[in-house]
């Protein structure tokens, strides 16, 4: 039981710390260092493969555009804010979908709203909407995680 229990504590210390890296690369331009700055070209091509970087739609620092759009940077961090609280609150939770709907239902609100038109793109409620909809994920990503290495093949 006891190792068991290490072992899920170094799977979510593991994650936590993944998810800082991955959310330290996507606010890369707020590092005022050239050597940071120099991988940016490369960041934004490994960035690339998960958002589509439109700078209109990012948080710009260092006149630099982040990695990722308003949206996405704020699911990385709802992801890095569940992954923290997972470290702090190690406790076992049975997640139901409608959890998952329900935090979803705001990000998707505004995609829809912001698509037909009724209001224009606003990064600080997209980023709110994405921090919601990411930590709910996170949620259900660790369980998966979990469940495929701890629970016991038949």
């Amino acid at each position: 039981m006891i190792n068991q229990i290490l072992k899920q504590r170094f799977v979510r210390f593991g994650l936590f710390i993944f998810a800082a890296a991955w959310f330290g690369g996507i606010i890369n331009p707020c590092f005022d260092s050239n050597c940071i700055n120099s991988l940016y070209p490369f960041q934004k091509q490994l960035f690339s493969t998960v958002c589509h970087q439109s700078a209109a739609k990012s948080f710009i620092c260092n006149d630099l555009p982040f990695l990722v759009c308003a949206r996405c940077t704020g699911i990385y961090s709802g992801a890095l804010f569940s992954a923290f609280m997972l470290m702090i609150y190690n406790k076992l939770f049975i997640l139901k979908t409608k959890y998952l709907m329900i935090l979803s239902a705001p990000m998707l609100l505004d995609v829809l709203l912001v698509n037909i038109g009724v209001y224009n793109y606003n990064k600080s409620l997209s980023a709110f909407t994405g921090f919601l909809f990411g930590s709910a994920v996170f949620l259900y990503i660790l369980s998966a995680i979990e469940n495929l290495l701890f629970t016991k093949q038949k």
